[in-house]
């Protein structure tokens, strides 16, 4: 896949903001330089009019129940061409920039964790194209959980109960296998903590240097 619009990433562990820094990001994209800018997230098919209804899943919360019974290849498998597809649904909506929510590098650091081949599960993201810039939001896991409101199994290592012991420690597997990624790749990094706003601010500014909007 090569998408003509540039690719802009926001990525970072379970909690460190991704999704509201990518609303925010398109509302000021759209709203300063009328820039048309689509949101690309692994739940797409579940959302996108043109595929509502035609997947076998209805909620997370009904594919977080059939990830569990998965081997972490198999999961990789499913939940990258989740994110294939949204791609290419973005595309159809021509935009002029497509903003990547956590892209396929949170979901091989959390492969990673479960146990997955790294070889393995980055030889499967080799079908990703690579962003013009990316994003990574850091926040240590127990700032991540006390952001979130309920806990997955996924993100917890399907283990039971969902603890905030279960989620820091898995979370902190994860957070090595994408740090090591990040610096492999060379993400901008930012600070999660800081406020959505100053961090809107921080990657705007530094896409306005790249010049891709």
């Amino acid at each position: 896949m090569r998408p003509e619009p540039p690719l802009i990433c926001v990525t970072g562990p379970d909690g460190s903001g991704k999704t509201t820094q990518i609303a925010r990001l398109a509302e000021r994209l759209e709203g300063r330089g009328k820039v048309k800018a689509a949101a690309v997230t692994i739940w797409d098919l579940l959302l996108d009019p043109a595929s509502r209804g035609r997947v076998a899943f209805r909620t997370p919360a009904e594919v977080d129940s059939y990830l569990e019974i998965l081997h972490p290849t198999s999961r990789a498998l499913f939940l990258y061409h989740c994110l294939y597809e949204a791609l290419r649904l973005a595309l159809r909506r021509k935009a002029q920039v497509l903003l990547l929510n956590a892209y396929w590098y949170k979901y091989y650091a959390v492969e990673v964790a479960h146990g997955g081949s790294p070889e393995e599960l980055r030889s499967l993201a080799r079908i990703f194209p690579q962003p013009a810039l990316t994003f990574y939001l850091r926040v240590d896991p127990e700032e991540a959980f006390r952001r979130k409101a309920g806990l997955s199994g996924y993100e917890t290592g399907f283990a039971s109960p969902r603890s905030r012991e279960a989620f820091v420690s898995f979370q902190g597997k994860a957070q090595e296998a994408l740090h090591s990624l990040a610096l492999e790749l060379g993400f901008v990094e930012l600070n999660g903590r800081e406020s959505p706003d100053s961090l809107a601010e921080r990657i705007l500014e530094r896409i306005q240097q790249e010049a891709l909007c």
